[in-house]
């Protein structure tokens, strides 16, 4: 008796969760416009979308470079109701009812704080920002994190249909966003080192992880094979690694701003691909730029001093780990913003010390603001990391495993970073902070009773 009303205490709770999740959401859904829906890679997947809709084709120049799960998403919303705010309403109802995911992966890791941790993460404005854009972090989360809850309930109970269902998540969350292609990669640690079955269940573990995780990946490199010829999953390695992961590894290197490094980047590119002499770059062939691309960034890498590449990643983790989302939530209030990667410097400390200074002579109210915004994140990440030490002790294998999920992103990222970056471990983050919360509160118990 005493168990239902406990249970049905929760629901109460639960539903208190969702109305202030709610709450929340509504101050973005109702000061979305046209502007907003323009920002970022919005446009490339609307763009893919009205592809789809006008010309029934794939054959869009814009969807090899993207995983095809969201715009075909998208592509369906839009063909039984064609107005964005329908996507965006449908991902925050995905949003909504992940709460009850979180909630129930929570409580694999600590029953007594899975309320709080679900409330934690029900009022991240980092998380609700990008479920009422269109860009694949609205839905990718949900996936994802139901991802996490099969591998949590795999690791305690090792059992078949468990990492069947695992598969099939991670498999929809890559097809979603291309990073998971390589989260086989962590499967692979976490099941030989952190299960203590034989290893010869580990092999199989893994293999059946493999084969069905592969095999629903193949459908797209095989269709892709089909139409241009070559197996892959997506093209966008020239565009983000001379684009983005060069210029800022140059911009340490040759102690430059990181305008001036994309731009000096993009002349030396086009300088190689000219001393190439090949039919298929005058027919801008993008599968072979692509492992051109490849070849030219392995190449610049060896120039490097190590040095600028520890200090070019370490300042992308920082800023995916310590920006707050509030940068990016001035897009929905026209808040007059200063882009910190369009700033001068030749060092990240400086560029953030120029940072300051702009934003302080140009907008004050913005530098208060963001200053107190500074000063909280710092606090939250220190209750945090409190937290993961405390998380360590009651829990290590889910502590291990939530480093190597942050670790993964944190290492393909490298020099990139911005609060979106964030969002697949976001979960982990709330989790820390709620045994952090839980810590402090014994501490305090302690000292005054």
């Amino acid at each position: 008796m005493l168990s239902k009303l406990q249970d049905l205490n929760k629901i109460h709770i639960l539903f208190i969760i969702i109305i202030i999740n709610l709450i929340l959401r509504s101050f973005f859904f109702f000061n979305l416009d046209d502007d907003t829906l323009q920002f970022s890679d919005q446009t490339k997947y609307l763009a893919i979308s009205e592809t789809l809709l006008n010309k029934s084709t794939f054959n869009d120049p814009h969807l090899i470079q993207r995983a095809p799960l969201y715009p075909l998403i998208i592509f369906f919303i839009r063909s039984i109701f064609d107005n964005l705010y329908v996507v965006i309403a449908i991902q925050n109802l995905i949003g909504i009812l992940s709460l009850f995911l979180i909630y129930n992966t929570c409580k694999i890791v600590d029953k007594k704080l899975a309320i709080l941790t679900t409330l934690l993460y029900s009022v991240n404005l980092n998380v609700i920002l990008y479920q009422n854009l269109i860009m694949t972090e609205g839905i990718f989360v949900s996936f994802f994190i139901l991802s996490i809850f099969f591998l949590l309930k795999f690791i305690k109970k090792q059992k078949l249909n468990l990492l069947i269902y695992l598969s099939i998540s991670l498999a929809i969350s890559a097809l979603i966003r291309p990073q998971i292609y390589y989260f086989s990669i962590v499967i692979f640690i976490i099941i030989f080192f952190l299960l203590k079955n034989s290893f010869r269940e580990k092999i199989k573990f893994f293999l059946i992880f493999l084969i069905i995780f592969k095999s629903l990946l193949f459908l797209w490199e095989y269709r892709n094979y089909k139409i241009h010829g070559d197996r892959f999953f997506v093209i966008a390695k020239e565009v983000n690694l001379i684009g983005y992961y060069l210029p800022h590894f140059d911009q340490y290197e040759y102690k430059i701003n990181l305008q001036e490094a994309k731009k000096n980047r993009e002349i030396k590119w086009k300088k190689y691909l000219g001393e190439i002499k090949d039919k298929k770059i005058e027919q801008n062939n993008l599968i072979f730029k692509e492992n051109l691309a490849v070849k030219y960034t392995f190449e610049e890498l060896r120039k490097y001093q190590l040095s600028s590449l520890i200090k070019a990643n370490l300042a992308g983790s920082i800023k995916t780990i310590f920006t707050p989302s509030y940068v990016d939530i001035g897009y929905f209030y026209k808040l007059k913003k200063i882009s910190f990667s369009s700033t001068d410097g030749f060092s990240f400390l400086e560029q953030s010390l120029n940072f300051i200074k702009k934003i302080y002579k140009t907008n004050l109210i913005y530098f208060i603001f963001l200053g107190l915004n500074l000063i909280l994140i710092f606090l939250v990440r220190l209750i945090e990391i409190y937290g993961l030490i405390i998380s360590f002790k009651k829990n290590t294998k889910v502590s291990i495993l939530s480093i190597l999920i942050i670790f993964f992103f944190i290492f393909l990222l490298g020099p990139l970073g911005a609060p979106k970056y964030r969002i697949p471990f976001e979960i982990f983050f709330s989790i820390y902070f709620s045994y952090g919360i839980w810590g402090l509160r014994n501490i305090i118990k302690k000292k005054f009773t």
